[in-house]
C-alpha cells in the first residue's frame, strides 16, 4: 500500500507545483515557441518575359496584316501630298532645294503614272519619251517643258528664283498632276 501512497503523494505534489507555477508571473524574457516563418514565394520573371514577347509578336503581326491590306495611294494623290509638303520649302527661301523637291515629285509622279523611269532621264529625254500620240501628257508638253527647264536652271545653274516664281512653279506642278491624272482617280479630290 505504501506504494500507492507515494504515487498519490507524487501526483498531489505535482499538481500543487503546477498550480503555483501557473499563479506566478511569467518573465518577459521567456517566450513560447512560434511556428516557422513563411518566406514569400519567389516570383519567376520568365513567365512575364514570355508573355511580353508574345504580346510584341502579336502586335507586329497585326501591323503587318493591316499594312498588306491597305491599298497604296494613287500616284496623283501621292504627288499632290508631296507638293503640299514642298510648300514649306517656300518659307526657307532656298530656290535650289525647292526646285529639287518639286521637280523630284513631278518626276516620281511621271514614273509611277506612266511607267517610265523618269528620275534618271534628262529633261529632253523625258519630254521625248512622254510625247507619243496617245500619251495624256502630249497636250501639256509646253507647260511641262517650261516647268522642268525652270527647275533645272535653279538646281544646276543656281538660278535665283523669287518667291512668286517658286509659287508659280508649285502651282504649275499641281496643275500638271491634276490635268494628267486619271479622271476616276482624281474625281472629286482637289
Amino acid at each position: 500500500m505504501r506504494r500507492r501512497t507515494v504515487s498519490l503523494a507524487a501526483v498531489v505534489g505535482l499538481t500543487v507545483m503546477s498550480a503555483i507555477a501557473a499563479a506566478a508571473p511569467v518573465a518577459d524574457d521567456i517566450r513560447d515557441i512560434r511556428g516557422p516563418i513563411a518566406e514569400p514565394a519567389a516570383t519567376a520573371w520568365w513567365p512575364l518575359a514570355v508573355a511580353g514577347v508574345g504580346v510584341l509578336v502579336i502586335a507586329v503581326a497585326i501591323r503587318a496584316i493591316v499594312r498588306r491590306r491597305r491599298k497604296p495611294l494613287p500616284p496623283d494623290v501621292l504627288a499632290l501630298r508631296e507638293l503640299d509638303a514642298a510648300r514649306e520649302q517656300l518659307e526657307l527661301d532656298d530656290p535650289q532645294a525647292f526646285s529639287t523637291a518639286v521637280s523630284g515629285t513631278v518626276r516620281s509622279y511621271v514614273e509611277q503614272a506612266f511607267s517610265l523611269h523618269a528620275p534618271k532621264l534628262t529633261t529632253e529625254e523625258l519630254l521625248g519619251e512622254l510625247m507619243t500620240d496617245g500619251s495624256p501628257v502630249a497636250p501639256h508638253r509646253r507647260e511641262l517643258g517650261t516647268f522642268l527647264e525652270c527647275c533645272d536652271l535653279a538646281k544646276y545653274a543656281r538660278w535665283s528664283l523669287t518667291r512668286t516664281q517658286m509659287t508659280q512653279l508649285l502651282d504649275s506642278a499641281r496643275a500638271f498632276v491634276r490635268a494628267t491624272s486619271a479622271p476616276q482617280v482624281h474625281g472629286g479630290r482637289t
